[in-house]
């Protein structure tokens, strides 16, 4: 009887060990995608504003992303980026604006839905409508100091 009890609390443990495992580890990549979504809202809506066009691929917002994030504050290479978003380069302004409701632009690859300043594809919906680029940031990801002319 001893026996038993003690073989079901080594396995009560160590499931109870893994659970907290795992909840570390999906708690801990919580804030790499937030800011992954924001970056790459950041991104879209300032290449939007100075292009006037919806980009085409990652090389679209490669410069704002050297423009606009400071290397010693990188949470993530910029191809590191990449793996941690997928962006439909097939939208366009047009159909954005035209849209009543924000369109599914900019998804983690996870499938969570995680961000600190808001939906990325609601950002980027009222930014193409209004024309207001309220997101827009005025100093480099990481940096502070003077704003940066954009």
């Amino acid at each position: 009887m001893r026996r038993a009890i003690l073989i079901a609390l080594a396995v009560l443990v160590f499931a109870a060990g893994a659970w907290v495992v795992r909840f570390a580890e999906e708690v801990v990549g919580i804030p790499r995608e937030a800011y992954a979504s924001d970056w790459t809202a950041i991104f879209i809506i300032d290449h939007l504003r100075t292009s006037g066009d919806w980009p085409t691929g990652w090389h679209d917002l490669r410069d704002e992303y050297d423009r606009l994030a400071v290397p010693q504050h990188y949470a993530w290479t910029f191809d590191e980026l990449q793996t941690l978003i997928d962006v439909n380069w097939d939208s366009s302004i047009d159909a954005i604006r035209e849209s009543e409701v924000p369109l599914d632009n900019v998804q983690l690859t996870s499938g969570r839905q995680v961000s600190y300043n808001g939906d990325p594809d609601v950002l980027i919906h009222d930014a193409v409508r209004t024309g207001s680029y309220e997101h827009q940031i005025r100093r480099r990801i990481g940096e502070e100091g003077e704003p940066i002319r954009i």
